[in-house]
């Protein structure tokens, strides 16, 4: 007889009480993963802060591929404070996302980053401007297909060949 206790369900499989559309995602860095239509992200972050208790927020980043019909790969990174542990909710989407602002107020600013560097819409965030570039800048640099654009850096070997 052994002491083992059976692993906890995962939380997809927790989350698909209340979001059936829940799938089990894969990561690299061992993060209970969870990908849900971008239909369904607000309802779960409010059911992973509410029925799950991960209460903490980490993190909002994006991931782009524009080879994809829908380009942008959306992560929140939350905590639970009760299990210790992390999980990521991850969805897709094509540049519009509900914010998950009233949900985490941490996630105002990071909302807005992606929206300055990728062009991500979060629908009821309640200031959505830039954040690091200014106001005037066209475009959204972390895009991909954004052009890269070279500046000279203003190292002694540098300065003959760009005569800076």
């Amino acid at each position: 007889m052994t002491d083992e206790k059976p692993a906890p369900p995962t939380l997809a499989a927790r989350l698909r009480t209340s979001i059936a559309e829940a799938v089990e995602g894969h990561t690299k860095d061992g993060i209970d993963t969870v990908d849900v239509p971008k239909d369904k992200w607000a309802a779960a972050a409010k059911a992973l802060r509410d029925g799950e208790k991960f209460i903490r927020f980490i993190d909002v980043t994006v991931v782009d591929d524009p080879d994809q019909e829908l380009r942008f790969e959306v992560h929140l990174v939350v905590y639970s404070m009760d299990e210790k542990r992390w999980g990521r909710l991850r969805t897709r989407t094509d540049g519009k996302l509900a914010s998950v602002f009233s949900l985490y107020a941490g996630a105002h600013n990071y909302e807005r980053e992606a929206f300055d560097l990728y062009g991500v819409v979060f629908e009821g965030h309640p200031q959505l401007t830039r954040i690091l570039l200014p106001d005037a800048w066209q475009g959204h640099p972390l895009r991909r297909d954004n052009p890269l654009v070279m500046e000279p850096t203003d190292f002694t070997v540098t300065r003959d060949l760009y005569r800076t």
